[in-house]
């Protein structure tokens, strides 16, 4: 745990002007600006802590099951899943539940959707299958459904806006399972688009820096099975380009990137569809974004796994969980140009929520990546810097577990746990903090900022989501075929391989072997 520069301790969003690529919210939104928020609404309670005996990656031992919307928007997209539905019966041994799940709904009508549906108490939790893949834009099952399900279970969604993309992702998935697998390790770039502003400094230096150190370090430790551990990104002239060529090889690698995610222009967004094509993309500063359309048909991570950080990186909801805070802070007149600036951009009254088009591109795109995590609504640096302490504190475990995970061979599904255990414990605190409060063992003033930090912190990891099957994995070697050597060097029958960067292992980690 390491405690950044005081100078850190503003709220950083990840968040750019479509057209300007510049940052939406500026240096002058302060930390103690958290304090303003007020108390959330109970959200899902974990009980994932629970013992599922049992290999976790076996989906004959947790089951494998699907969620469909209501009606014939339902049945059509369970015919489009036919070929996948029919692999998971055969693995599992048994048939596919199906649940169907309203296309809208706020927290307490999702959990109330789980007692009727899937936790109704007539059957014990081994016939409650763990892997969970929802079917579906976000207007077609309600984002609140994923995120309760989350809470205990292993949950993706497939959303497309054409039908063949299902077709595309689907037979795509199924020959990366059908393939023999590399007899190499996998490797994970990190990517840090270094377009000089705040937020971007403060994710490099609180999350990229110490995530790769940390991940390093796991390696020498063997502990973790990666060929190399990457920390890329010009930090003089970021440019899409440069992030392409590093991905476009059959090579097992988990993709992290950093940057900011395209919002809404100061003209709005005219018009109104660009908003589907734009939302969320990948901002290159002056060089533009990276749209879905520029990865639909090349060559984009093909067969690996993909974290974007970025607001709006992985869709748009239908209503924004700050929108309540940012308008209190508006009316108070405190930080009133910020907020507003940011307010504007927010999902209006009526507009339905989506799946922005970057990742749907990069998941129908045959030669593109298996799954992808991202971020719905605002992405903030509290993920990685919490400040209820009173200062900036470094916290990158969660990603690196997850990167971590994907490396030994997890399925996807198992990764995204460690943000639902993250998300659990922030919300153990808070009902902890409260009920302090509510005894009257201390004012509510003597815990105000911390309140309010943990609030932003509960509610920016409320926001990941994984896209793609939750049960698709990184197609690695056996663990047991690739092993770091106290030396560096590497032993087993990838010992001889070298990523297509030239990158091994031992010169990844800046040492040369014994002879």
């Amino acid at each position: 745990m390491t405690r950044a520069a005081p100078s850190d301790l503003g709220l950083n969003l990840l968040l750019c002007d479509a057209d300007q690529r510049t940052p939406t919210l500026s240096e002058d939104l302060q930390a103690d600006a958290a304090t303003e928020t007020k108390r959330p609404t109970r959200g899902p309670q974990p009980d994932h802590l629970r013992d599922r005996s049992g290999d976790q990656n076996s989906l004959e031992a947790q089951g494998w099951s699907v969620i469909i919307p209501e009606g014939d928007a339902g049945k059509r997209l369970l015919d489009l899943a036919a070929p996948l539905i029919q692999r998971r019966t055969e693995q599992q041994g048994a048939p596919v539940k199906v649940y169907v799940a309203p296309a809208k709904a706020d927290q307490a009508d999702a959990m109330s959707w789980r007692k009727r549906n899937y936790a109704d108490g007539s059957t014990t939790e081994d016939e409650q299958p763990f892997y969970q893949l929802i079917l579906g834009n976000l207007d077609q099952v309600a984002l609140s459904i994923q995120q309760v399900q989350s809470a205990s279970e292993l949950v993706g969604r497939l959303a497309f806006d054409r039908e063949d993309d299902y077709r595309a992702y689907i037979d795509k998935l199924l020959r990366a399972e059908d393939a023999s697998p590399p007899q190499q390790a996998g490797r994970s770039l990190f990517y840090t688009v270094h377009d000089g502003t705040r937020a971007t400094r403060a994710g490099y230096d609180s999350l990229i820096t110490p995530g790769v150190s940390l991940a390093r370090r796991k390696v020498m430790e063997r502990k973790l099975p990666a060929r190399a551990i990457i920390d890329s990104g010009d930090q003089t002239i970021p440019t899409r380009d440069e992030l392409l060529q590093q991905i476009t090889q059959e090579d097992p690698t988990v993709l992290f990137t950093l940057s900011h995610g395209a919002g809404t222009p100061r003209i709005g967004w005219k018009p109104k569809e660009r908003q589907r094509r734009e939302q969320g993309a990948m901002s290159f500063g002056t060089d533009g974004l990276l749209l879905g359309s520029d990865i639909r048909e090349t060559a984009f991570l093909p067969g690996g796994i993909w974290f974007m950080l970025a607001c709006y990186g992985a869709g748009t909801p239908s209503q924004s969980a700050y929108r309540h805070w940012l308008e209190a802070l508006a009316k108070a007149g405190q930080y009133a140009g910020a907020a507003s600036k940011v307010l504007d951009g927010l999902p209006k009254d009526g507009d339905p929520p989506f799946v922005a088009a970057l990742p749907q591109a990069a998941l129908a795109n045959p030669s593109g990546p298996l799954a992808f995590f991202g971020h719905i609504d605002l992405a903030w640096t509290y993920s990685f810097l919490d400040l209820d302490t009173g200062s900036a504190v470094q916290r990158p475990g969660k990603f690196v577990q997850i990167v971590a995970e994907l490396l030994k061979g997890s399925r996807c599904g198992l990764a995204l746990q460690a943000i639902s255990r993250a998300f659990d414990e922030v919300n153990t605190e808070l009902t902890a903090l409260y009920d302090r409060e509510a005894s009257g063992d201390v004012s509510p003033e003597a815990q105000r900022a911390r309140l309010g930090h943990l609030w932003m912190l509960r509610q920016d990891l409320a926001g990941y989501v994984l896209l793609g099957d939750p049960a698709a994995r990184l197609s690695v070697a056996p663990r047991r075929a690739y092993q770091a050597s106290p030396s560096g060097s590497t032993s087993g029958s990838a010992s001889n391989s070298a990523s297509s960067d030239g990158a091994n292992l031992a010169s990844v980690l800046g040492f040369v072997p014994k002879s």
